[in-house]
């Protein structure tokens, strides 16, 4: 399945011919994963990597069930949205008291922080996109993660994903060291995948709240470079109190302080890419709202591995 699909550099290979040794390699991709093989002789490979905000990971192995948080949960929020695409092979995907039966080029979302179980009638392949709410949100702030989890997503888009993903994994080698491939191929996922959940359940979207989050978000990207940015504030802007705000990023696993901390992150990375030499990195730093430029670049190391002052030389290439 996979063999004729190989990048020229494999990111992350794992292989395996012991169920055992199967459940160690996606425990460590994905915590509180356990792994119930339907054969005695069990077989499998795992690839993985990280593009930007977006873990991808690629799957093929024997018919098994896949049980995640179902003893317990996880001892804190990923924040993460997962979107499972069937590329060969048929599932059973379970979440929030929802099945979906996911065919070759079909998907179904999930919650990464709630227990599901996803159960592999047959060999399989797939992709495992995970990405972060936060993202999602601040491109759709109407999406809701608790409407849509345990559902399938529109197969005509899944299947464009799909194409989208495997020849991006032929060239993955150049996510080495091509900056704006590695955007492209991010920004296009995320877009794609957005559309695929949308499309799907437009008529679950509640108004209200949709109107009430896309007002918090549209607000807090105006007003990235306002250093007092908080939740009061945005709640006095908009007239609302400052409980109706944090539920908004309740919603997403998140709160005001976490979004508009990696907003602003990700607007002083496009920056350092757009506009290299044009700006210091402490003025930089005050431009997207930080009142302390050691603190940005703290968080920016953490955010992307290396500080701003690399990202921008590696971002010119």
């Amino acid at each position: 399945m996979l063999d004729s699909l190989a990048p020229a550099v494999d990111p992350a290979l794992r292989a395996t011919q012991g169920l055992n040794e199967w459940n160690d390699i996606v425990g460590e991709a994905f915590i509180g994963c356990v792994v119930d093989a339907r054969l005695p002789h069990f077989e499998a490979e795992l690839w993985q990597c990280q593009i930007n905000d977006m873990k991808l990971v690629r799957v093929r192995a024997q018919p098994s069930k896949v049980s995640r948080w179902v003893a317990d949960g996880p001892r804190r929020t990923s924040g993460s949205v997962l979107l499972h695409l069937q590329s060969e092979g048929t599932s059973i995907n379970t979440q929030r008291g929802r099945s979906a039966t996911v065919d070759a080029g079909q998907g179904a979302l999930c919650d990464a922080d709630r227990g599901y179980e996803v159960d592999f009638l047959t060999p399989y392949e797939m992709f495992v996109v995970e990405l972060p709410i936060s993202g999602i949100v601040a491109r759709d702030p109407s999406f809701d993660l608790d409407r849509f989890a345990g559902l399938k997503v529109d197969l005509k888009r899944t299947q464009l994903l799909l194409a989208f993903l495997r020849t991006a994994w032929q060239q993955m080698d150049c996510l080495e060291y091509d900056t704006d491939w590695r955007d492209c191929v991010s920004r296009t996922s995320i877009d794609l995948a957005m559309r695929a959940i949308s499309q799907s359940h437009d008529d679950t979207v509640a108004g209200p709240s949709a109107e009430m989050r896309r007002a918090v978000v549209d607000y807090i990207r105006v007003n990235l470079g306002n250093p007092d940015l908080r939740t009061s504030s945005i709640a006095r802007a908009l007239s609302v109190s400052p409980r109706s705000v944090q539920a908004v990023f309740e919603k997403i696993a998140s709160t005001a302080s976490g979004f508009i901390l990696e907003q602003r992150l990700e607007q002083a990375s496009e920056r350092l890419v757009a506009t290299p030499g044009q700006q210091s990195i402490t003025e930089l730093a005050y431009d997207c709202g930080f009142s302390d430029s050691a603190y940005f670049s703290r968080c920016f190391s953490k955010r992307f591995g290396v500080p701003p002052r690399d990202f921008r030389r590696i971002g010119s290439r």
